[in-house]
């Protein structure tokens, strides 16, 4: 047996065994090994009955001196075994539906374990009623006589994320049966570097597999998680790392030079100053521009931070020194805000913008000419969806490349969009802030520029958890002054599995009633794209007073008069969704509101609507998501071909990231090929086990 043996060869598994694995996506033994539990109960203290005096969950066991059942309703009946342990009794119970009308006995298993004189170990939750002490038992353990050892007992317990058909108990002793029969198996990196010296709680690779299920504390479970853990992040950095030495050793063919040709001019036409954190931005990327290598960074920032005029600084030094620049972004709606935005802010330069979308390129006449331009280099700014990304698309000099809302794009589509320029620089920019350790592991092959600072013109935005009869008057109100109000909705038609109002309903439904006197204006995903932006157009000239949409606005709309928002079951969305969403509000110098509607109870829907009523800061919302969504959710990791981190947890462990990639840093020094005999285990896992990550990091 080998790392990589199909699990059902695995004595005790067997194919029909096999499938129910696959739906926990556990195919070999190495996915069983590394199918580590998500939480430990802590079964290593046994409680006095007569100790028992909240409502809890304890651990006990005793001598079984009564067993009965009774029938509780028509179809439930109880199984209790009243258990004594010299301190006091307790009664174990066990509820099960039935059958009515079936001879067949739930309680046949029970009845024979659980027999009297035996000695049992009971786990689950204590409650006192009319005076006696019970048990809703969820695990238990009976022994002949007290003096037995338990195997699930006086120990820590891992829990693991179960599937109908596999129990805890099962999947624990298939794991250690495994354990022991690849015992070394696993590549072991760390033990060969000088991490483990460095800290030496921390443990070989091998020896974290097993303690991460078997612990004998919570202590040790946590050490040997961050022990695998910081394996992984080793492995990761060094792709990372080895793709970005890659990328700076590309020597690139066009040459720029700052003439401010283009960059003077259009600096004077701009009614407001940089801000330091943009001067920054647009240094570093003039500094990468310049240098002999390709550029490949990253420019993260908050919704309005000036993401847009960096970046049209970066396209005007391009076109000044005669080139072409693509900007790619995922939707019509932002590529049509961008070519209205550019046409706008540089009709006084001599500067050719043309948009290349699904809906530009049907026309027979509109496809030849703005093919033609492109192909001939006679148009500067190529602004589009993934249409740019066809075969039929040709540039003659294209030299930089911007994607924008970056993490909505597929690897492949990247690939196309490179394959459009020789050596072009590459400029990604996202709205969605990422904290600074999520950054530096994803992204760790690209340079990171952040615009921390937002220009002094925009207007604060409030927000407010409040009722929906409430959010409706400060919108009528807000309208009878001359403003604008969105209303958005997770659904675009209504559901019958889910208890959710939709746009199109409400919209039908609002019009009638609350904005009866108002134009109401529908938007949703499944329009067509011509459609779309001509109601987005029309609602920017004051056309209609409310837009109700879905979260098609989330990104690319830029309407000044709309003041207020309102987003109904506010509970249905991540925090960087809400984040993006207010930022559709406070454009303009209209006092702004976002009003949060949600008829959720539950307490994490409490706190992160109450996140979004603090702070409009969206790296903190973007730190406080990740630690409520998780780093794959939350980042698209999967949709890059990042792994999945089977024991690192982005949100906490920024210090095991630093050492992994200082680590991995000095590791791509000294062999930068992995071509020494001591590096040899390091590039048969990157070929093995990462191939398809190596490639993606090469193409950004």
């Amino acid at each position: 047996m080998n790392l990589y043996s199909d699990i059902k060869y695995i004595k005790g598994i067997g194919p029909r065994r096999a499938s129910l694995f696959l739906k926990l996506n556990v195919k070999t033994v190495e996915d069983l090994l590394t199918f580590f539990p998500k939480d430990y109960q802590d079964r290593t203290k046994n409680t006095n009955i007569k100790d028992i005096l909240f409502s809890n969950h304890y651990c006990i066991s005793g001598k079984i001196i009564n067993v009965y059942e009774k029938r509780i309703a028509r179809g439930l009946s109880l199984f209790c075994a009243e258990i004594d342990d010299n301190t006091g009794i307790l009664s174990a119970q066990f509820f099960r539906k039935v059958n009515p009308y079936s001879k067949f006995d739930i309680f046949a298993g029970l009845k024979t374990s659980f027999s009297l004189g035996k000695h049992v170990y009971l786990y689950g939750n204590c409650e006192i009623k009319f005076g006696q002490k019970q048990m809703s038992v969820e695990d238990y353990e009976v022994m002949e006589k007290d003096s037995d050892k338990p195997e699930l007992f006086n120990k820590l317990i891992p829990v693991y994320n179960l599937t109908a058909g596999i129990t805890q108990k099962v999947l624990l002793s298939l794991i250690k049966k495994t354990l022991s029969e690849t015992s070394g198996l696993y590549p072991d990196i760390i033990s060969h570097t000088d991490m483990l010296q460095t800290n030496t709680e921390l443990m070989s690779v091998n020896e974290a597999i097993y303690r991460i299920h078997f612990p004998a504390t919570l202590r040790e479970a946590e050490l040997a998680r961050q022990s695998f853990a910081l394996q992984e992040f080793l492995m990761l950095q060094i792709i990372l790392l080895s793709a970005k030495k890659k990328n700076q050793s590309a020597k690139k063919l066009q040459k720029y030079q700052i003439k401010k040709t283009l960059l003077t001019p259009f600096k004077r036409t701009l009614p407001f100053e940089f801000t330091k954190a943009q001067k920054k931005a647009i240094n570093e990327i003039f500094s990468d521009m310049t240098s002999n290598t390709v550029m490949n960074r990253m420019l993260m920032g908050d919704v309005g931070s000036g993401k847009t005029i960096v970046a049209l600084s970066a396209i005007l030094l391009a076109i000044e020194n005669g080139y072409q620049t693509a900007i790619i972004v995922p939707t019509e709606i932002l590529a049509e805000q961008h070519f209205l935005t550019f046409k706008n802010i540089l009709k006084d330069l001599n500067v050719s913008v043309e948009m290349v979308t699904s809906s530009s390129l049907k026309t027979k006449k509109q496809k030849e000419e703005i093919l033609k331009n492109t192909a001939e280099g006679k148009t500067d700014i190529i602004i589009g969806t993934h249409s740019i990304m066809e075969d039929r698309v040709k540039f003659k000099n294209l030299s930089l490349i911007i994607i924008d809302e970056q993490h909505r794009f597929g690897v492949m589509q990247k690939v196309a969009a490179l394959s459009k320029g020789i050596t072009p620089d590459v400029l990604m920019m996202t709205a969605t802030p990422i904290p600074r350790g999520l950054a530096m592991t994803v992204y760790g092959e690209m340079d990171i520029t952040v615009i921390d600072e937002l220009p002094p013109n925009r207007t604060p935005i409030e927000t407010f958890c409040i009722s929906e009869d409430l959010a409706y008057a400060n919108a009528i109100k807000e309208i009878s002054c001359g403003g604008q109000v969105y209303i958005v909705y997770p659904l675009v038609d209504e559901s019958d599995k889910i208890e959710l109002k939709s746009a199109v309903k409400e919209a039908e439904l609002l019009s009638q009633t609350v904005f009866a006197n108002n134009k109401v204006a529908l938007l949703h995903g499944k329009m067509k794209p011509k459609e779309k932006n001509e109601i987005m157009n029309r609602f920017k000239n004051k056309n209609f007073d409310v837009l109700i949409s879905t979260t098609v606005i989330e990104v690319g709309i830029d309407v000044p008069n709309a003041a207020i928002i309102i987003i109904q079951h506010a509970d249905r969305y991540g925090l960087a969704t809400l984040h993006q969403l207010r930022g559709r509000v406070g454009r303009g110098k209209k006092k702004s509101y976002c009003f949060l509607i949600s008829d959720s109870k539950t307490k994490t829907s409490a706190q992160r609507l109450e996140i979004m009523t603090k702070t409009t800061d969206g790296f903190r919302i973007a730190s406080e998501d990740l630690k409520m969504r998780g780093p794959g959710e939350f980042t698209g990791t999967r949709q890059h071909g990042f792994p999945e981190f089977k024991a690192g947890d982005i949100a906490k462990d920024l210090k095991l990231i630093e050492t992994a990639k200082n680590t991995a840093a000095k590791i791509l020094d000294q062999d930068p090929d992995l071509c020494s005999a001591e590096n040899a285990q390091i590039k048969n896992l990157l070929n093995s086990k990462y191939s398809y990550i190596f490639k993606v990091t090469q193409v950004g």
